[in-house]
């Protein structure tokens, strides 16, 4: 099979991407051709359909000119470029099914409907609830939020929940409106897939077509060779994006409570100056930020921890 993987990151940008990676080498061991359409990031590993990708933006710089952020916002909504480049790539790849993850403002859902035009069934794999809320998270101001419900989007905006400010906010709140009048997803995805009963249950409670829905839990690769014992004295470990709704200022307010143990905090994110800032105000000195790891030195944390914090 020929499987067309559409996604705005090249590379391991997060646990999403991570995955992304893993299950395109998976579909290559079962003996599948895979091809990827996302954004030319110079981070990622170059790619055979590379020519078609669309070029790496800034979207949250500050250096953009008005006109500059008023094409980009345009470009999230409906984007022709998109589109165009994704029929190209169509063309010489010739798919038999998209699995379509991470698109937003990158790439917009626009491909949606070059998808369809081109007769390639759509898988659509949620990984957000970008679907029912312009946030992504159901959360406004740190607590659970369904304030969206029934496509009261412009509810993203006053509540100024969206933590990239209230124009980026109106944004995606147009979006949203946009794809709800011109069914996007109900007229260009065959399949949705859910990663939990939950996320399934959600989608159905605001009225998408339960038997359109598929459950497929993420999966992780283990070392199959098992760890030795952690030292007593060895860092507890954290591991994953550095963003809002993991919890990690909790994390580091009940770290200045436990000063006999260590902690090990290994990613990054839009909230990483924050949080090293918030350690070093609690005066946290066993707590060690190490960046972006993956791969076998990844493997290596998680083996000498005595166990991980989620």
């Amino acid at each position: 099979m020929r499987i067309l993987y559409c996604n705005k990151y090249n590379f391991p940008f997060s646990g999403t991407e991570v995955y992304l990676f893993e299950l395109m080498q998976l579909m290559r061991e079962e003996g599948h051709e895979v091809a990827l359409f996302s954004r030319a990031d110079p981070r990622g590993q170059p790619s055979t359909y590379g020519r078609f990708f669309l070029p790496a933006v800034d979207f949250k710089s500050e250096e953009h000119s008005l006109w500059q952020r008023t094409r980009l916002a345009a470009h999230s909504i409906y984007s022709r470029t998109a589109r165009q480049r994704l029929r190209s790539l169509i063309e010489e790849f010739r798919p038999d099914v998209a699995h379509v993850r991470n698109i937003y403002h990158h790439l917009s859902p626009s491909i949606l409907w070059e998808l369809k035009r081109q007769r390639v069934p759509v898988l659509y794999h949620l990984n957000d609830f970008q679907l029912l809320c312009p946030n992504y998270n159901l959360v406004a101001n740190g607590r659970a939020c369904e304030r969206c419900r029934g496509g009261r989007f412009w509810r993203a905006v006053s509540q100024g929940c969206y933590s990239g400010g209230r124009a980026a906010g109106a944004v995606l709140a147009t979006q949203a409106y946009v794809h709800r009048w011109l069914r996007t997803y109900e007229k260009c995805v065959d399949r949705f897939l859910a990663p939990s009963q939950f996320v399934r249950d959600k989608l159905v409670e605001y009225g998408w077509p339960g038997e359109k829905i598929d459950i497929l839990p993420h999966f992780q690769r283990v070392n199959e060779d098992p760890a030795a014992p952690a030292n007593d004295d060895a860092p507890v470990l954290y591991f994953g994006r550095l963003s809002a709704e993991k919890g990690i200022s909790d994390l580091l307010h009940a770290m200045s409570r436990l000063v006999g143990i260590r902690l090990k905090i290994a990613g990054d994110g839009p909230l990483h100056p924050k949080l090293e800032g918030l350690a070093q105000e609690l005066g946290l000195r066993n707590v060690e930020f190490v960046g972006h790891v993956q791969g076998p030195d990844l493997g290596r944390l998680i083996d000498e921890a005595p166990f991980t914090v989620l």
